[in-house]
Order: C-alpha cells, then structure tokens, then sequence
C-alpha cells in the first residue's frame, strides 16, 4: 500500500473526501517526523514504535581507484512492530 492507497481508504472508512483524509495522514507523517527529529520516539500501542538507532560509522574501497573512504556514523529512524500487530498478520495470513 503506498500513500496515496491509504488516504483512499481512511476517506472509505471515514466516509470523508479524500482532500480531508490526505490533510490527516500528511499531518500524522509530519508528527512522526517532527518527534523523530527532536530525538522523540513515537509509540503506538498495539501497532508499533517509530524510533531512532545509532549506524555505526564504515569504511568502503572505490573498486576502480582502490581509495578507501570512512562514512561517519549516523542516526536512523526504524519502526518495530508490536506483538499485537505481528499476531494480528500471522493470524490473517494462517487463514488464507
């Protein structure tokens, strides 16, 4: 499902327009967004947490030079579904 299947269906279910379904999920991204970047995970009980975790810093060899380069460490958002929801797909998936 990309974005724009998921604001069709939130504009199904809530039997809103799709405009006013694109403004909500737009708004939820931006939300998770704007915690992440202030160093805030986001948890959603029973779907998951949106969150960061430290890479660690590597070194990579151009092929065609030999040259060695050392990419610095860095912070990257992850999300980690909850038991509940991976319960929830292993259970809809064991019934097809």
């Amino acid at each position: 499902m990309n974005k724009q299947e998921l604001v069709r269906e939130v504009a199904a279910r809530r039997s809103s327009s799709q405009a006013a379904a694109g403004r909500v999920v737009d708004e939820f991204l931006a939300a998770v967004a704007r915690s992440l970047s202030d160093g805030r995970r986001v948890h959603l009980r029973r779907f998951g947490t949106f969150d960061l975790r430290r890479r660690r810093g590597r070194s990579i060899r151009n092929p065609r030079n030999g040259k060695v380069y050392r990419i610095p460490g860095k912070l990257a958002p992850v999300f980690r579904c909850s038991r509940t929801l991976v319960e929830l797909v292993d259970r809809t998936l064991r019934g097809r």
